[in-house]
C-alpha cells in the first residue's frame, strides 16, 4: 500500500508527524508539500502533485482540510482514475463558516498572520479536548513557516470554492474522517462529498477538533489501517 498525504492550509506536511508515529511501517508514505512562498491556484497545486506522484491501484490518497479542494481538482482533471481509494479528513467542498471567512478577508492578514495563532484559539477551535502544548506549538511552527500572503491567498481560494459540476459520480471508494467537535468544518460538509462520489463512508471521531490528525492520530491511523485491510 502507498499512502499519499496532502497537507492542510499550511502546506508544509509538518503536521503529519503524529499520524506517522501510529502507522504501520509496512505502509509506504509520501508527503506532498506546497511552496511556502508562491500563491498557486488549485489547478497549479494539482499539477504540482502530478509531477511528484504516480497514482495507481495501490495508492490511497489522503487529503487534509484545505487539500480536499486540491483533491477534487485532481478528480476534475481526470488524474485519479486509477486510484485505489481516497480519504478526506475534515475537508470541505464549499466555504466552511463563510461569514467568518468574509470577515477575516477584510482584515490586514499580511500583518495578522505574522503573529502566532493564540494557543486558546487553537485549543478552542482546532484541537478540542485533546489539545496539548506540544501540538499547539507544532501547529504554530508550521504556520510560521509559510509566508502570510500565501496563507491569505489560500483563504481566498477557500472563500471562493463552489461545487463543481461533474458528468458522473466517481466510483473511487471514498472515506471521510469527521471530527465530532469540529467548530470550523461542520457536520453537513461530509455529506456534500456525495456530489462527487457514488458512495462515501463517514467515520466520526468523538471529541475531536478540526486538527483531527494531530489531536487523535491513533484513532485516525486505526481507521486508515482498517480501511486498507
Amino acid at each position: 500500500m502507498k499512502l499519499v498525504l496532502l497537507p492542510g492550509l499550511d502546506g508544509t506536511g509538518h503536521l503529519f508527524t503524529p499520524l506517522l508515529e501510529h502507522l504501520d511501517l509496512s505502509i509506504q508514505t509520501q508527503i506532498i508539500t506546497y511552496p511556502s512562498d508562491k500563491q498557486l491556484s488549485l489547478t497549479e497545486l494539482a499539477h504540482l502533485i502530478c509531477e511528484q506522484v504516480h497514482f495507481d491501484d495501490s495508492t490511497t490518497l489522503l487529503a487534509e482540510s484545505f487539500s480536499g479542494l486540491v483533491a477534487l481538482e485532481l478528480l476534475r482533471l481526470g488524474k485519479l482514475s486509477s486510484l485505489q481509494q481516497i480519504i478526506f479528513c475534515a475537508s470541505f467542498t464549499t466555504p466552511p463558516r463563510p461569514w467568518l471567512l468574509k470577515i477575516a478577508l477584510q482584515l490586514p492578514l499580511d500583518k495578522l498572520l505574522n503573529l502566532p495563532i493564540p494557543a486558546l484559539a487553537l485549543r478552542q477551535y482546532g484541537l478540542g479536548r485533546h489539545g496539548n502544548k506540544k501540538e499547539i506549538q507544532r501547529i504554530q511552527q508550521a504556520i510560521s513557516m509559510v509566508q502570510p500572503k500565501v496563507l491569505a491567498h489560500r483563504l481566498k481560494i477557500i472563500s471562493a470554492s463552489r461545487p463543481m459540476l461533474t458528468e458522473k459520480l466517481s466510483v473511487i471508494p471514498c472515506h471521510y474522517l469527521q471530527a465530532q467537535a469540529d467548530k470550523l468544518v461542520l457536520e453537513h460538509h461530509a455529506k456534500l462529498f456525495q456530489q462527487y462520489f457514488s458512495h462515501v463512508s463517514i467515520y466520526t471521531i468523538p471529541q475531536a477538533g478540526h486538527f483531527l490528525l494531530q489531536s487523535q492520530p491513533k484513532a485516525c491511523a486505526d481507521i486508515i489501517k482498517a480501511i486498507n485491510r
